[in-house]
């Protein structure tokens, strides 16, 4: 059901070394346990960054698995690249990719955040790729604080807990081809290592451990947003799934009234003009905009854009999101008032509105609903099973 990516040598040899994990029960036996490990980017595309380790620590080549340094500690040093070379604080590895190991608990900083696991730095060329490669359990653990509060009712947390291995591991296996399987921001999940760990989301990640929404024996991609305005999304209408967990339509009367549940949010035409302008719409300036077409859930699906010489251009509603940004536009789910050379959108909700919908979940858990019917209720069809390898 589930595939492991295929790795180098240094990362098969990680993963051996993960797998290995030994816990020691009271008749003094031994058990092994396995463990998976995810690849996150945690910086693309930059040209240098500060990394430091907090204790001792193995610099080895990507590709040979051949050791080009240790040390008892990393001072903070500035990586950068040059002529396909790492340079590391004053030194400098013929390696296109080195890979960080840090012994025992010891954990490397990354500019100002913390992590576990290992660093890979990949020179692409013209830029520097970071990758952290850690033990999922670990992964969930500094993901959940950026996600939801550890204020929250634990029955909350454990919901997005479950929803957070779910959607990682379906990503393991989407994107095994790739230099990593996530990223570290809101386009996968927003993810902060090890200091964003919180006594409250690691214990709702112990107490999930395993746990995934699977659906006809097989992982799917277990989308959440933060308010659904109402009623969820279909996963159909923005990506090439479509499957019945994530059909949407699910009204979530426990996001009614919640943060972010209605907004308001003033343009100046000009201003969209100039968004649409760099989206690649060429439009010129504009006289009027109004929904074409609303979906089943009453989000905008397409609109017109119609400018001073009464020409007309139909923008997708998730482009003209994009454009205005979505942390800005927070939904698709909005009215159009025009008002001269200004428009409001009076929406509903916040995030794309497909799956799990975050503040109905707390609602929800406040009134006593378990994790596993929180997660039943916005995955319809779903089942809650152990991972197996």
């Amino acid at each position: 059901m589930f595939l492991v990516p295929t790795l180098s040598f240094p990362f098969r040899l990680f993963t051996v070394i993960c797998l290995m994990i030994v816990f020691v029960c009271t008749d003094a036996s031994l058990v092994r346990a396995k463990s998976i490990l995810i690849r996150v980017s945690v910086l693309k595309d930059v040209d240098h960054f500060t990394i430091a380790v907090d204790g001792r620590h193995t610099i080895l080549d990507y590709n040979t698995g051949e050791k080009v340094g240790v040390g008892i500690r990393l001072l903070p040093a500035t990586v950068s690249f040059n002529n396909g070379k790492i340079r590391i604080g004053d030194r400098l590895y013929d390696n296109p990719r080195l890979i960080v190991e840090p012994r025992r608990d010891a954990t490397i900083r990354v500019n100002d955040k913390h992590f576990r696991g290992i660093m890979v730095i990949i020179n692409t060329g013209d830029s520097l790729t970071v990758v952290n490669s850690i033990e999922i359990e670990q992964y969930i653990k500094g993901v959940l604080y950026h996600e939801v509060s550890d204020k929250w009712p634990l029955e909350a947390i454990k919901a997005q807990a479950v929803a957070t291995r779910t959607y990682a591991l379906y990503s393991i296996e989407t994107f095994a081809a790739r230099d990593f399987d996530v990223t570290n921001d809101v386009y996968s999940q927003v993810y902060g290592g090890k200091t964003a760990e919180r006594y409250q989301t690691n214990l709702a990640v112990q107490k999930t451990k395993g746990e995934v929404l699977t659906y006809k024996g097989k992982i799917f991609p277990a989308f959440f947003h933060a308010n659904s305005g109402g009623v969820t999304e279909s996963a159909a209408e923005l990506w090439n799934v479509d499957i019945a967990p994530l059909k949407g339509g699910v009204e979530s009367i426990y996001s009614v009234n919640a943060p972010h549940y209605r907004w308001r949010r003033n343009y100046r035409l000009k201003d969209i003009q100039d968004v649409l302008n760099k989206q690649g719409v060429k439009v010129g300036l504009i006289k009027s905009i109004r929904v074409k077409e609303y979906n089943g859930s009453g989000r905008v699906r397409s609109l017109e854009v119609i400018d001073r010489e009464n020409k007309i251009f139909q923008v997708e509603g998730k482009v003209f999101r994009e454009a205005l940004g979505p942390n800005v536009l927070k939904s698709n789910k909005y009215k159009v008032e025009m008002k001269g050379y200004y428009v409001d959108l009076v929406g509903y909700g916040w995030g794309h509105g497909v799956g799990m919908c975050q503040w109905g979940a707390y609602n929800m858990s406040r009134m006593k609903f378990s994790y596993k019917q929180i997660l039943q209720f916005y995955y319809p069809g779903s089942s809650i099973e152990l991972h197996k390898d």
